[in-house]
């Protein structure tokens, strides 16, 4: 730790993790501020919604083994589950020390500047609301899907996406211990439901016997690795969004840590055992054949035959609560994301209002809403399909997802630079060194494939990409502006979490300042 760097501190906070400045201020009590007391579980649950598990299973996870590296994809989950629990180290040690909302945002702002952290908040808030816009369109497919099932009507998917709109709308106006409920019971019932599947295979070894080929070398590095890799980082998605509930959280620097931590484990877990049951039981030699023709018969077909015909059947219907779960999910962190805007007067300030009542980003919430149904009405006015709308928006999503958690990286091993703590060097330059190194990897990857997840020409691809980069550069430029003409505001970017790059300049200044003193 350099000698200049002892003098800057994080804003000292008490047990419960809220600042002080000789009295305790921004206290949840306080009217209009967003509050709540979700726990460790609870809050492991609600994030993990939003990577919808059972709709991964039936509709991602199989393309791994039929378009990626084959039997060699629960290897593939190992590996990107490693990368983002290293990145889990440094995220979380920023949460610690930044008793401050805003996650990407607010901790972007600390580690490299006001500048790039503003640039980092506006990607924020256009990745997740492209998330929720490409949920909605992949609830009413799913819902499609059942009805043709159950041979019911032909209704166009944009009817069920705003029905699912209005009732989220709804959940997203109380407090978030409503939501965190209804999506800890669906989270409960869909790893049930695969469970189902995954026991008899790990207690039998399925109708062809065990195998352990997944993991031979020669298996996980054959085929398309790029492809399953970033099959793989589209299941994982989600954790992240654990510390933008921070005030509404029991305990916030011991809460979401073990959130994040929970969440990754649990999610690493599930995909490595699922994934190597359906490899299993399918045969290494058949899988690939079997899932070529329709993907999603690899889960269905072996669910079906331990569980027979009308489980079968509730399961498709669970696929829609579970994608249900993950645009409440997404809804709720890109209202956190507007909050978070609007309390720093970066958005109109009304965005930054709480329910008085539920504790709620109520006007968010309902914002998000409204973003959302402006950004589909093109899709809908040029008759794009609703398969390649969500399909493109997920992948967009996941592309910028990637580029904030390298930044985020980035930002962790600059601050603990430059500000004194107690922290140890494993969470401050090991293992967060070793992420960035993964997620270069992991963002050079999904770069290269970027048109192949997409379905689309090179040249769109490079298009949206390029179009992320834009948001993050002009909101940079927004902040080089705001630096002269709005000062005010400029030193709010990040929840104020910026305040010690000012120290360091006045340092340096005074420094400069006393040796062209001494030279004269």
């Amino acid at each position: 730790m350099s000698i200049e760097s002892r003098d800057l501190q994080p804003p000292r906070t008490d047990t419960l993790g809220r600042e002080r400045t000789g009295r305790y201020i921004n206290q949840v009590a306080e009217s209009g501020r967003l509050r709540g007391t979700m726990g460790t579980l609870q809050l492991a649950l609600t994030v993990l919604a939003m990577s919808a598990p059972i709709g991964n299973v039936t509709g991602v996870l199989p393309l791994g083994i039929t378009q990626g590296n084959g039997i060699g994809t629960p290897a593939i989950y190992a590996f990107v589950g490693l990368i983002f629990l290293l990145f889990a180290v440094g995220f979380t040690t920023m949460t610690r020390n930044l008793p401050k909302p805003g996650a990407f945002y607010t901790y972007i702002t600390a580690g490299l500047s006001r500048t790039i952290g503003l640039g980092s908040g506006f990607l924020a808030a256009v990745t997740y609301l492209v998330y929720m816009v490409g949920s909605y369109a992949f609830f009413g497919v799913s819902v499609g899907n059942v009805l043709d099932a159950f041979q019911g009507p032909e209704i166009p998917w944009w009817v069920w996406g705003a029905i699912a709109c209005m009732i989220i709308t709804v959940l997203g106006h109380f407090n978030v211990e409503l939501s965190g409920k209804v999506l800890a019971i669906f989270m409960v019932m869909e790893v049930a439901l695969v469970m189902l599947f995954n026991m008899p295979v790990l207690l039998s070894g399925g109708p062809k016997g065990y195998q352990f080929e997944s993991f031979e070398p020669s298996h996980v590095f054959s085929g398309e690795l790029g492809v399953a890799t970033l099959f793989a980082i589209t299941c994982f998605l989600g954790f992240e969004s654990s510390a933008i509930y921070r005030d509404e959280v029991k305990q916030p620097e011991k809460t979401i840590p073990r959130a994040t931590y929970l969440a990754i484990i649990g999610l690493g877990a599930f995909y490595i055992l699922t994934s190597w049951a359906l490899v299993t039981f399918w045969g290494p030699d058949q899988v690939a054949a079997a899932g070529a023709a329709n993907p999603t018969i690899l889960f269905n077909g072996g669910f079906k035959y331990y569980m027979g015909a009308t489980f079968t059947e509730a399961m498709v219907v669970l696929v829609v609560t579970s994608v249900f779960a993950g645009a409440l999910s997404t809804h709720n962190s890109l209202s956190r994301y507007l909050y978070s805007l609007g309390k720093d007067r970066i958005l109109p300030s009304a965005l930054g209002r709480a329910h008085s009542k539920h504790g709620s980003p109520a006007f968010a919430s309902l914002t998000a809403t409204a973003a959302a149904v402006l950004v589909t009405m093109p899709f809908l006015f040029t008759g794009l399909d609703a398969i390649a709308m969500y399909s493109s928006m997920f992948a967009l999503g996941t592309f910028a997802l990637l580029i904030l958690f390298t930044l985020t990286t980035i930002s962790a091993l600059r601050y603990f630079r430059i500000i004194r703590h107690s922290e140890r060097m494993w969470n401050t330059l090991i293992a967060p060194s070793l992420a960035l190194a993964g997620l270069v990897l992991l963002v050079a990857l999904t770069s290269i494939h970027f048109s192949m997840s997409i379905g689309a020409p090179q040249w769109i691809a490079s298009g949206e990409q390029l179009l992320l980069v834009a948001i993050l550069i002009a909101g940079i430029l927004t902040g080089l502006r705001w630096r002269k003409t709005r000062p005010t505001v400029y030193t709010q970017i990040g929840g104020g979490a910026g305040e010690h790059h000012n120290i360091r300049k006045a340092k340096t200044s005074l420094a400069a300042t006393t040796r062209i003193a001494a030279d004269r």
